[in-house]
């Protein structure tokens, strides 16, 4: 059901009873849990905890070969190399595989590829190399997935291979053991490369108690969907990671301001990953490997702050291009504008920081975004998409303009000629036009609860629904929805970036204090009289030793000026020995016998009243 900006699932009442009284939680909290498909309450219970799935690892691609592979090649003294890739879940993938195959008494190397010089995935100059240092095996992770021709030559040079990974495959395999959550049997597929790790290290018989904190970090990171085995991941991993006794996650946590008591999906994602990362975007990424593999405190505490200047470094970059790729689109054309999916490329843009930009423009246009940045040879563009469009699918149809490319369905990287650019960037709009609809661009929220009429927003509210945490992919943070509010005390702050205001709930009460980060432009609109529907986040707000709950604002929607007439009539006609038939269907809808308390908008017979000035008035 999808309303003026906004839309939700229906939610039988009855189920909502149900969950509130076999786990104890209120019934919005429960309302939330019904509508995101866990409506039985031992789904609920199995879901609020965390609790890990126990699939098995040996369902996981060529699990039992790689296996064997791995202690034949332990017992006979081979040297193993641990090949990873640049990014956080490259680099925690690696530290995991090296760290379990010492345990398990393997002589292990590791290398990571410049993102610069090598690129992505396997290069047949590195393992040739590898086999000419006298290596025996090499194992990928988070890579080689559509290293067919790589592996061959490997092969030929009697370097053994296993492939980890949890990319797209292409329409061949490597010919060698290979792990990989596609092609698979296993019923999860969406575990990043270090989840892959994960599981090998099970099927190996190592446990990973003491690197569960590696394993969270990266599932957080690479932004996988948080449930099923993710889920217990990412809860186990940030348990983990508060009581980390590693000196390389203690440092970083340290330069990154972030409390280990405290630490969540929040302080992973936007203040440890993206120094992590940065390693890799400007430079080479070994220093963040060495950060995580390091037993010395002195030496995590220098390569930590190293990291935390490369991050500066790459925030002043991203910024600059940020700036640039905007000021390109303005300068479009409006027929350009208007297309459905943007590619953009500029000699001066620095490769490794395209990706995080392509992200936050794709937040400001609501369309697929590629950025190309140029280079000595070939220039590479890395993509990000939106929910309803396929960017693997599309950078194949756009092929024929590409040399190589490869990736997931909402991001993707690719390396282009740059005679080439100009014709790929037509073709990927065209190709955003046929399979994305205007509507397909309109931002429009998910919600998963209105707030019924006098229900208060309390601090303890705000405390359960973190239960449902940790938030990300596929288990995003808990929407509601404040309908018919007045808003007060309106003011800027942050040098006028964002707005704090009071919120009057419908019927007039304080529903409490609200943050809107970057909405200081929307002053003058918000301060006119009227009401607003207002979609927030309810989170704790810990300020100068207090705690409270706080409305963190997503979008303030204008309201119906009808709603308060026609809710004040539907309350009416509730104690009515005679209802109106519309009412009647209306009281049906929401199933308000139950005793389940529910907002009017819940219903579509409501809101399509609201859409009809000339139903209303006959109503009323």
């Amino acid at each position: 059901m999808q309303h003026g900006g906004w839309k939700i699932k229906p939610c039988p009442p009855d189920d909502v009873r149900t969950l509130t009284l076999e786990l104890g939680i209120s019934e919005l909290t429960a309302a939330v849990l019904v509508r995101r498909g866990f409506g039985e309450p031992e789904r609920a219970r199995t879901f609020l905890a965390g609790a890990a799935p126990g699939h098995d690892p040996f369902l996981l691609g060529d699990m039992a070969a790689a296996v064997d592979t791995i202690r034949a090649a332990i017992a006979a003294g081979k040297r193993v190399c641990v090949h990873g890739d640049y990014d956080v879940d490259g680099i925690c993938a690696t530290a995991l595989a090296v760290s379990c195959l010492r345990t398990l008494g393997a002589e292990v190397d590791w290398h990571l590829p410049s993102r610069f010089d090598e690129g992505y995935g396997l290069s047949s100059q590195t393992l040739d190399r590898l086999a000419g240092e006298g290596c025996g095996l090499v194992l990928t992770v988070d890579c080689g997935i559509t290293a067919v021709d790589e592996v061959a030559r490997a092969k030929a040079r009697g370097l053994e291979v296993i492939v980890t990974d949890h990319h797209r495959p292409g329409a061949e395999l490597p010919d060698c053991p290979v792990v990989a959550t596609r092609p698979s049997e296993y019923p999860f597929p969406e575990l990043c490369g270090t989840g892959v790790v994960a599981k090998l290290a099970e099927a190996l018989g190592v446990s990973i108690a003491e690197h569960q904190d590696l394993v969270g970090l990266a599932t957080i990171a690479d932004v996988v969907p948080l449930v099923d085995e993710n889920r217990a991941f990412a809860v186990a991993g940030l348990r983990a990671l508060a009581r980390t006794q590693k000196p390389g996650l203690r440092a970083l946590m340290e330069v990154a301001r972030v409390d280990p008591a405290a630490v969540d999906e929040g302080a992973v994602g936007f203040r440890l990953a993206p120094r992590i990362n940065a390693a890799g975007r400007l430079g080479h990424p070994r220093e963040a490997l060495e950060l995580l593999l390091t037993d010395d405190a002195d030496e995590a505490k220098g390569l930590a702050f190293r990291l935390e200047e490369v991050n500066r470094e790459r925030q002043a970059v991203e910024e600059r291009i940020l700036r640039s790729a905007v000021r390109q689109i303005e300068e479009w054309p409006e027929n350009k504008r208007r297309r459905h999916g943007y590619a953009l490329a500029d000699a001066d843009w620095h490769e490794g920081v395209i990706g995080i930009v392509a992200s936050r423009l794709v937040e400001r246009y609501h369309r697929p975004v590629v950025l190309i940045a140029g280079g000595e040879d070939l220039w590479k563009g890395s993509g990000r998409s939106v929910g309803a469009f396929d960017l693997h699918e599309a950078l194949s149809a756009c092929s024929d303009h590409l040399v190589r490319w490869g990736g997931h369905r909402a991001a993707a990287g690719l390396s282009i000629n740059p005679a080439d650019v100009e014709q790929f960037a037509r073709a990927f709009a065209e190709h955003a036009d046929g399979m994305l609809s205007d509507e397909e661009l309109a931002p429009v929220t998910p919600v998963d609860a209105v707030v019924p009429r006098g229900l208060p927003l309390t601090l303890e509210l705000a405390q359960e629904l973190t239960q449902l945490a940790p938030f990300g992919l596929g288990n995003p943070g808990v929407t509601l929805l404040a309908p018919a509010c007045e808003l007060h005390d309106l003011g800027t702050v942050g040098d006028g970036k964002h707005l704090k205001f009071r919120v009057r709930s419908e019927n007039g009460r304080d529903a409490g204090s609200a943050i809107a980060f970057g909405f200081g432009s929307h002053l003058d609109r918000l301060r006119r009289e009227g009401r607003f529907d207002v979609v927030f986040r309810l989170e704790e707000n810990r300020w100068n030793g207090t705690v409270a709950p706080q409305l963190v604002v997503r979008r303030v929607l204008d309201g119906d000026d009808r709603y308060a007439e026609l809710a004040a009539w539907l309350r009416a006609q509730w104690s009515s020995e005679s209802r109106d038939p519309v009412t009647q269907e209306i009281f049906d809808e929401l199933q308000l016998e139950s005793g389940v308390k529910r907002s009017l908008l819940e219903s579509e017979r409501f809101r399509a009243l609201l859409a009809e000035p000339a139903a209303l008035r006959a109503a009323a």
